[in-house]
């Protein structure tokens, strides 16, 4: 997995998602906030910062998601994302990634790497 038991944290826990749905986590001392994807019970955690114009990507509270489902959208100027990584797939963004975490679920908790800042490059699940 590549995390250490003291970067990691218990982020939520699956059921606290519909299948299906998004929602989005501040994180105590962060300056981004996270959001999560429920996909049965796997667990997409992303950076909420859209790689297009350096903006946090949902327009009201925990809408990340089209209407559809199928994809994370950024709603600032359209960019669509696929859940399963991050990768935009239409709109302005062509070629760029949004940031995923590591993540691990135990027992139906989800639990997340806090290090995100320090990663360069996109986390390849």
């Amino acid at each position: 997995m590549g995390m250490s038991d003291s970067g990691a944290f218990v982020l939520y826990r699956i059921e606290d998602i519909p299948d299906g749905g998004a929602r989005g986590f501040a994180l105590p001392g962060k300056r981004r906030g996270v959001f999560a994807v429920r996909r049965g019970q796997q667990a997409y955690v992303y950076l909420n910062w859209c790689p297009h114009a350096g903006a946090e990507l949902e327009y009201a509270k925990d809408r990340f998601l089209s209407a559809d489902g199928e994809r994370i959208v950024c709603f600032a100027h359209g960019a669509h994302f696929a859940v399963e990584t991050g990768a935009c797939v239409a709109g302005p963004c062509a070629g760029q990634n949004l940031r995923r975490l590591p993540t691990r679920i135990i027992g139906g908790s989800v639990f997340v790497s806090t290090d995100h800042e320090l990663t360069a490059t996109s986390i390849k699940g």
